[in-house]
């Protein structure tokens, strides 16, 4: 057994290579990427300046996005060196973390963002070891593993919130895993700021009758669209879910969606039929497909409570039917990567360890591939599917090993009734 002064040895080394890696990222990497434009951060900190400016009515009026990033120089440029004004589309109560980033310089604001993102990729480990026992190996890993991971890598430096999602999800599963379900429904409900990842879990807490974890979503949804309605009004917040709809049919406009770079099932159905039909009837194509792989994944929910198996699969698919969701999305990933990784070192079967192995080696190794972006994406999508089937197929197979177990006391008690 390992003395604990040992264990602070390994998790010592381990932050001080993480922060070590951290910094390379930030002060070599990170200017040679973005010498001639802005990372995407800007857009969320031109976000919190309108809230400041007494202007956050107007957070989702294109026109007056494009005025301010004018003013403030925030416009990044696309993957052709055009300059565009990207929409903000996050719920508005995400404001509350980037208006105060807002009070600060611009590059002040962007190294304090990515420090607060680099120490929640070095807490998450630590969050499990708490919570679910982990040992300090296994979290020395957890540590150092993001510095390998390309989404990771964009979140941190494009300054996206996906690293924040990440934390909200795994407090919510550990907290759904301890019983602490009031807890784990506020977390979600913090993390619907992108409510694409969100809401199939607030559907397999339905499934899995996690009522209490349901009630406080709601009431916490509740009390975020308050805090919107404060920062912006009424009409703005209101106006979210028509501005979600309006950037997906922005077609190929300048700051517009861009399918072919999604790692999902849109960005892979395009890729192979955008040629072929027209953008509605692939969208209604991809809706549909979407739809029956929820409705799939709900009936393997049903038959399986919560467990890392379940919500790993859980989050896959979410992430495979997201109907918006970039590289740095996939951030989330990790958790599914990470949960997989203890149930394999725990586990005597070596078929699950071996596949759970070579499904997290493809997920790292996939993206560092020179190859161009879409192509990223759509290898990015296929290991991800396979890795969502390996699972299905452990999912099934330990539904019915309990079948099985249940079959001699299910007669047994049959027996005594007759």
């Amino acid at each position: 057994m390992t003395c604990p002064a040992t264990e602070r040895k390994v998790l010592a080394t381990a932050v001080a290579i993480a922060i070590a890696g951290y910094l390379v990222l930030w002060l070599c990497v990170e200017p040679a990427v973005f010498r001639h434009s802005k990372s995407d951060f800007g857009t969320f900190y031109r976000a919190g300046r309108m809230v400041l400016a007494g202007d956050g009515q107007r957070v989702y009026d294109l026109q007056a996005e494009s005025q301010y990033d004018d003013t403030l120089g925030t416009r990044p440029v696309d993957a052709e060196g055009n300059p565009v004004s990207l929409p903000f589309v996050f719920a508005p109560f995400a404001l509350a973390i980037y208006t105060p980033l807002a009070l600060l310089p611009y590059q002040y604001a962007e190294d304090v963002w990515y420090a607060v993102n680099t120490g929640m990729l070095l807490v998450l480990p630590l969050l499990f070891r708490r919570r679910l026992g982990i040992g300090a190996k296994t979290c020395a890993v957890a540590m150092i593993a993001p510095l390998l991971f390309l989404p990771a890598i964009l979140a941190l430096m494009q300054g996206q919130p996906s690293v924040l999602i990440l934390l909200l999800f795994a407090l919510g599963y550990t907290d759904l895993a301890n019983g602490t379900d009031a807890r784990a429904g506020c977390w979600f409900a913090l993390a619907s700021f992108k409510p694409q990842f969100v809401l199939p879990v607030v559907l397999a807490l339905l499934l899995w009758r996690r009522r209490r974890a349901v009630y406080s979503f709601v009431l916490a949804c509740c009390g975020l669209s308050l805090l919107s309605s404060f920062m912006v009004g009424w009409r703005a917040t209101w106006s979210y879910p028509y501005a979600l709809m309006h950037y997906a049919g922005m077609g190929g406009r300048l700051g517009a969606e861009h399918p072919a770079s999604m790692p999902n099932l849109r960005g892979f159905l395009h890729v192979l039929l955008h040629d072929q039909t027209s953008p509605s009837t692939l969208q209604r194509i991809t809706l549909a497909i979407s739809l029956l792989l929820l409705a799939a994944t709900g009936l393997l929910l049903r038959r399986c409570q919560l467990s890392p198996v379940s919500f790993s699969l859980l989050l896959l698919v979410t992430l495979l039917t997201s109907f918006h969701a970039y590289l740095h999305d996939d951030c989330l990933l990790l958790l599914p990567v990470f949960l997989m990784g203890m149930t394999a070192v725990q586990s005597r079967r070596k078929a699950l360890t071996f596949s759970t192995a070579a499904a997290a080696a493809a997920i790292f190794a996939i993206p560092l591939l020179p190859t161009s972006l879409s192509t990223t994406a759509l290898q990015t999508f296929l290991a991800i599917a396979l890795f969502a089937g390996l699972l299905s197929i452990q999912m099934l197979d330990a539904s019915s090993l309990r079948q099985v177990e249940r079959g001699p006391d299910r007669r047994a008690a049959e027996m005594i009734r007759i």
